[in-house]
Formats: C-alpha cells, structure tokens, sequence
C-alpha cells in the first residue's frame, strides 16, 4: 500500500493550474491536458503526472480547492490564489 501520499505530484500539479487559472472556470478536458502534459521545473515532462479521466474525476472531487458547477459543466478552483491568502485564514 502507498499509505497517505497516494497521488502527491498530481494533487501538487492540480493547484498549480488552478492557481494558474485563478477564479476563471475551466473545463475538465483543461486540466486533464495539463497534467498529462505537465513539464516538471527541470524542464522534463514529469512522469507521475499522467492520468485517466476516471482517475482525475475522482481526484477533483475529493479536492477541498476545486468547485463544480453543474449548470455550465465547468470546474472553478475556489482555494488560495498566493500565499498572503493563507496567511489571512
């Protein structure tokens, strides 16, 4: 078994694009090209980043810093934007 760091580099790259979008809404095939093509900081495609649309379903739902919205069929990313966020809360 993994244990509690199942999925880190996915989750890590998850609030990367969400940041990177900021309050704008996006669409699941976004992020899901985004993570599969994700380029790690030595400039390599990073190799734990891929994932299937049934495995990236199930990630962003359970994620506390994505929302859905169902009427437009878009994801929003609703956790901190920088640090300074965070530090507020």
């Amino acid at each position: 078994m993994a244990g509690p760091n199942k999925h880190v580099y996915k989750k890590r790259a998850m609030v990367k694009f969400g940041k990177m979008k900021g309050r704008e809404l996006f669409e699941f095939q976004e992020i899901l090209y985004y993570l599969n093509n994700y380029i790690g900081v030595n400039g390599k495609p990073n190799k734990q980043t891929g994932t299937t649309p049934p495995q990236l379903s199930s990630l962003i739902k359970i994620h506390p810093d994505f929302k859905y919205h169902p009427d437009e069929s878009k994801w929003e990313y609703i956790g901190p934007l920088d640090d300074s966020e965070t530090e507020k809360q």
